[in-house]
């Protein structure tokens, strides 16, 4: 009985030492905006906070629902507030031949938001960032296609929404240093 006994707890003490872990990651919720860009951002701070090592996740809520539910699940939320997006383009240079022609142009692509860290147990503001990014490239904003008679252009919209896209992941890359300098 006694070899017994003896065997049943080397069996469990090294597993339940195992079973506590002190080195818990960070976790982090990541609040609901209220529009596309703040959820694109908070996409992008999430990706970014998880590559550092970080719990980061969707807390499906808003900072107001989160104050009103009280249920504290993560160390620290973070909101991206406000925000303001677009492109403009900034003249351009026609290039053709005959038959093809491309029309390239100085787009600017800006990208603007605030930053809020909350305590996550008691949802009281930690720091709060303004948070500005901006690109400008020369991308071809058109191609067309003709003959002598007729020549037709067909604008490239995508290229615009591809730089504002590479615009915000820069932001939750900015966004996501913020908030690790924070809960550090």
């Amino acid at each position: 009985m006694k070899r017994l006994l003896f065997a049943l707890l080397l069996l469990v003490l090294p597993s339940a030492a195992f079973a506590f872990d002190a080195t818990r990651a960070t976790r982090i919720g990541v609040l609901r905006g209220t529009d596309a860009l703040q959820m694109d951002v908070a996409a992008a701070l999430r990706n970014e906070l998880r590559a550092r090592g970080f719990e980061a996740f969707d807390a499906v809520r808003t900072y107001d629902e989160a104050v009103r539910d009280g249920a504290a699940v993560a160390d620290y939320y973070v909101e991206i507030a406000g925000g303001d997006a677009g492109s403009s383009e900034y003249g351009g240079i026609g290039i053709g031949t005959r038959h093809v022609g491309v029309s390239l142009g100085v787009l600017v692509s800006r990208v603007a938001a605030e930053v809020r860290i909350y305590d996550g147990e008691t949802m009281e503001l930690v720091e709060t960032h303004e948070l500005t990014k901006r690109n400008t490239a020369v991308v071809p904003t058109s191609v067309g296609i003709g003959g002598a008679s007729l020549f037709a252009y067909i604008a490239l919209p995508y290229i615009e929404r591809a730089q504002v896209r590479r615009v915000v992941r820069a932001a939750g890359r900015t966004a996501a240093d913020i908030v690790a300098d924070a809960v550090r």
